[in-house]
């Protein structure tokens, strides 16, 4: 896969967007929901309000409501979680100019991921959502059989996996002692209560 990277997005007339590229400022779904304007508008300073916001983004993708738990907000990720896939193998442009902390960053870590630990990331982000939202009273988004389905397989790959065996703290294994631990736990439980948090292919 080709290296991708971020470019500044420009107004000034004459700019187009480069082949192989996707914008992802808030004319997109891919926005970043936190503004600057927000935090200014609260006591921030520019820098300071610049730098929250980014850092804001990336918990928040993850499947945070600690910061946002309007129903909106799930609304809001879901739509970017949903579309994540179309972002592999793409530039990405945003009006943040080059070498300053932009959420697309955080995009490009997610598009660089291998379509299995892209989905793996996206179900445990999913979980972890609906998880604060029957917590709080909500109903969840999400089909849980589905949801397990995906963090309760084999994984037939040379990599390493973070894994949750019940007690929300991950354990790092490789791929073998995960495929092998799921056995055992198929042939001993009716249910498998361990889950797959990530996956470092």
């Amino acid at each position: 896969m080709r290296t991708c990277t971020r470019i500044q997005r420009r107004r000034n007339r004459g700019w187009r967007k480069p082949e192989r590229c996707m914008i992802v400022d808030r004319t997109s779904d891919f926005g970043n929901p936190f503004t600057v304007a927000q935090l200014v508008d609260i006591g921030y300073q520019e820098p300071e309000a610049r730098a929250t916001v980014i850092a804001e983004f990336r918990p928040w993708l993850r499947g945070s409501r600690a910061n946002w738990t309007a129903d909106e907000s799930d609304r809001r990720r879901e739509k970017i979680l949903t579309r994540l896939p179309e972002l592999r193998g793409m530039d990405l442009a945003c009006p943040c100019e080059p070498g300053e902390p932009c959420h697309g960053d955080v995009l490009l870590e997610w598009a660089a991921l291998s379509p299995l630990a892209m989905e793996v990331r996206t179900a445990a982000t999913r979980v972890r959502v609906d998880r604060q939202r029957v917590f709080h009273g909500l109903e969840p988004m999400y089909d849980a059989d589905a949801l397990a389905a995906v963090l309760t397989r084999d994984v037939h790959l040379d990599c390493l996996v973070d894994f949750d065996p019940g007690d929300g703290v991950p354990q790092r294994c490789d791929n073998r002692t995960w495929n092998h631990y799921l056995k055992r736990q198929r042939l001993h439980e009716d249910a498998v209560t361990v889950r797959l948090v990530e996956v470092f292919a």
